[in-house]
């Protein structure tokens, strides 16, 4: 099962732009604290919308609230100088504001 869920704080929302496809897509990201007994410190994670969901959080999303979200990790890799290199997307399909 390949699935995400991560609460975290709405650090930053980019815009709301279009592929040549015609499909909405927008990045936004989210600032998770990780708790330690004698430190904190904070992972932020891109994450990214499409269609309908990336729509409704451009309009309505106010930085610094608490959200839950679940979606899907994407693999992606690519080759330079004879190297392989990876990376893992998010990809949102729900958001829930979360009152703390």
């Amino acid at each position: 099962m390949n699935e995400f869920t991560i609460l975290g704080v709405l650090e930053s929302v980019g815009p709301l732009e279009e592929t040549s496809s015609g499909i909405k897509v927008m990045n936004f990201v989210i600032t998770v604290t990780r708790p330690f007994k004698s430190a904190q410190s904070t992972d932020e994670f891109k994450v990214t919308a499409f269609k309908e969901l990336a729509e409704d959080i451009t309009s309505s999303a106010i930085i610094g609230t608490s959200v839950l979200v679940r979606g899907r990790l994407q693999s992606n890799n690519y080759r330079k100088d004879d190297k392989v290199y990876y990376s893992a997307d998010m990809l949102a399909d729900k958001i829930l504001y979360v009152c703390r």
